[in-house]
């Protein structure tokens, strides 16, 4: 079997995380805003997708100080983290390509870090009197990316020892990919500011 069959799979893998977890995210970032708009809600609560029964509603949960962890909704965090890794990846091998490892294993320790903050997400979830069947499938989706991105890391070839790394043009690309989970999280701070959606309930404490 060639190696780079395993490479490859691990390249599908990954792909196929980060996209459908920044699709969940788009639609538990929008019906965290829905159920918050101002002076009332845009949707009416318990419809949506995963409003299955009153034990098993996504809205529920959207709806509970836990849905705010880290101040801002967990779900723009999600959405803003997992579209700049999106944008760092598919980007990244298109621009870079000859420094695919560098771009792996940049994303690989952040994909960790995320993994890590889910452990606080799962001990949240597990507490509630309500499940939310979307939320966990993207903390599992974040386990998932990190083995994948880590597996194609490892299978990438290390860089020429004279090869040249263009770090200001790698900054770049990392800024405009750190620019999604600040403007997620803006837009909720703005459409909070302008009276259009409530904040809702938050477990942060400063």
């Amino acid at each position: 079997m060639s190696p780079s069959l395993p490479r490859r799979g691990a390249e599908r893998a990954l792909s196929l995380a980060l996209v459908i977890a920044v699709l969940d995210c788009v639609y538990l970032s929008w019906r965290y805003l829905a159920l918050h708009g101002a002076p009332s809600p845009w949707v009416v609560p318990h419809t949506g997708l995963c409003s299955w029964t009153v034990g098993i509603d996504c809205d529920r949960v959207l709806v509970t100080p836990e849905a705010r962890a880290f101040y801002v909704p967990n779900a723009t965090l999600g959405l803003g983290f997992f579209a700049g890794a999106a944008h760092w990846w598919f980007v990244g091998v298109r621009r870079f390509a000859a420094h695919r490892r560098l771009l792996a294993l940049t994303l690989a320790f952040w994909l960790f870090v995320a993994s890590l903050f889910t452990l606080r997400f799962w001990w949240l979830l597990v507490h509630l009197s309500a499940l939310c069947p979307f939320c966990p499938w993207n903390h599992v989706f974040t386990y998932v990316a990190f083995v994948a991105c880590a597996l194609v890391w490892r299978g990438e070839a290390p860089p020429d020892a004279d090869a040249h790394t263009p770090w200001r043009a790698l900054a770049v690309h990392a800024a405009v990919s750190i620019a999604p989970l600040i403007l997620c999280n803006a837009l909720w701070a703005i459409l909070v500011a302008q009276g259009l959606v409530d904040a809702g309930p938050t477990i942060a404490r400063w």
